[in-house]
């Protein structure tokens, strides 16, 4: 595997992040309930405060994958509610150009070891049916189908499988 640094975005990040979210939604849009059209219209303002962790509700962990000062992968964690004890995961993306080197593999170990510091007991996703890839690497990492099938957005023909993942109390190491 490639040395890939995980980082946490900030605020500083939100043109990163931008550029990355944009050509996640481009390059997979059948994967995420948003589309490329819908956030390219964002503000700088809106790309700013959604990495503004301190004046959040819900606890998050939006990451970065890195490969020499590139971003290549994507993936954010959010407690939405304390009492819930689950944590989500939501715009989970891999470059093409780094797909199949364990990136999506470190996204999901740092939001799964997050997940377990924070003491939740579940972590769940929701994955559209036909991109099989994800759906292995999740059943790999013990998550399981959760529910019924549901639409992947307004319109669209494509399901998504919620999927759910019970931690255990030891927390596996963040790389």
């Amino acid at each position: 595997m490639s040395n890939f640094n995980i980082r946490t975005l900030n605020q500083n990040d939100w043109s990163t992040y931008r550029e990355l979210r944009l050509r996640s939604l481009q390059d997979s849009p059948d994967s995420f309930g948003s589309s490329y059209e819908k956030e390219f219209c964002f503000s700088r303002d809106e790309w700013a405060s959604r990495l503004d962790l301190d004046n959040m509700v819900e606890s998050a962990l939006p990451l970065i994958a890195e490969l020499n000062g590139v971003a290549v992968g994507l993936a954010w964690g959010i407690q939405h509610n304390p009492q819930d004890k689950t944590a989500h995961i939501y715009q989970m993306w891999v470059s093409p150009n780094a797909r199949g080197q364990g990136v999506g593999s470190l996204l999901l170990k740092n939001i799964i070891a997050w997940s377990n510091e924070l003491n939740l007991d579940y972590v769940s996703l929701a994955v559209t049916t036909i991109n099989k890839t994800a759906v292995e690497l999740y059943k790999a990492y013990g998550f399981e189908a959760d529910g019924a099938l549901e639409d992947l957005r307004e319109g669209s023909e494509l399901l998504v499988q919620p999927m759910k993942l019970k931690l255990c109390a030891i927390a596996p190491n963040r790389n």
